[in-house]
């Protein structure tokens, strides 16, 4: 395997800041203090969002050279997030998404239909599924995204998708260097589950095992589920607790 030159630093929930060739790229800003977001809706819960803290001052999204949106739920983009991100930056989005964020003031959305080369790096988009059945339509688009550079190596962003043939695929055939996975196991009224879980980094494993695979997604929303400890608990039971990443809030990962 070529050497790995990309880091991530988790912020929160599905926000973190990866830097790939020399940029750093904001993913999925969700900026709010804690209980400034009303509960997650089709849920069980009422809880307010998010339960936690911001691990680092607002300021610290000035510096960034990019921003990169898998979809549109207030728990990826919120009103915190508009407001104070620069509006000049390029904002990279799936195609359902474009005309939210230039009516959000964005001034460089630049869609995805399939890939685009931005900054030496490579985009590509993979279609995503959020839930099965009827759910999927009530809760819209959202995309998984591959960044990847000759020299830096390739990351997946699955982004809120449920494992499907699809994803599997996307595994199978481009074998990235790192994949961040949303293993929250949040849930919908019913039970109805909307992001992967713990038993999908085991499948995930098998179709790619060379991938390094990044945990998150966790502790931060009211109908996330599934815990970090619990997490945990679970790959150190699977003998995988050492080749599974679990990030803190705001803790930066260097591969």
């Amino acid at each position: 395997m070529l050497p790995i030159s990309i880091s991530i630093q988790h912020i929160r929930h599905a926000t973190l800041v990866i830097t790939i060739n020399g940029k750093k790229i904001l993913v999925d800003p969700m900026l709010s203090d804690v209980d400034e977001l009303p509960p997650v809706p089709f849920t069980w819960t009422l809880r307010r969002n998010p339960l936690t803290p911001l691990p680092v001052p607002l300021p610290f999204f000035e510096d960034m050279d990019a921003v990169l949106l898998t979809h549109r739920h207030f728990d990826h983009m919120d009103k915190k997030a508009i407001s104070v991100l620069n509006k000049q930056l390029p904002v990279f989005c799936q195609p359902e998404d474009q005309n939210f964020l230039q009516t959000a003031g964005f001034l460089n959305v630049q869609a995805i239909g399939n890939s685009l080369e931005w900054g030496g790096i490579q985009l590509i988009r993979v279609k995503g599924q959020h839930a099965r059945g009827v759910f999927t339509k009530l809760l819209g688009p959202v995309s998984g995204f591959i960044l990847r550079t000759a020299a830096d190596g390739s990351i997946y962003l699955v982004s809120d998708c449920v494992y499907t043939p699809a994803i599997e695929e996307t595994f199978r055939e481009n074998q990235p260097d790192i994949a961040i996975l949303h293993t929250a196991r949040a849930q919908l009224l019913l039970g109805t589950t909307i992001t992967m879980t713990a038993g999908d980094i085991l499948r995930i494993r098998k179709v790619s095992p060379a991938t390094r695979l990044v945990a998150v997604h966790m502790d931060a929303i009211s109908h996330c589920t599934l815990k970090r400890q619990q997490l945990k608990i679970f790959l150190k039971e699977q003998g995988l607790d050492n080749e599974v990443f679990i990030p803190e809030d705001g803790e930066v990962i260097a591969f």
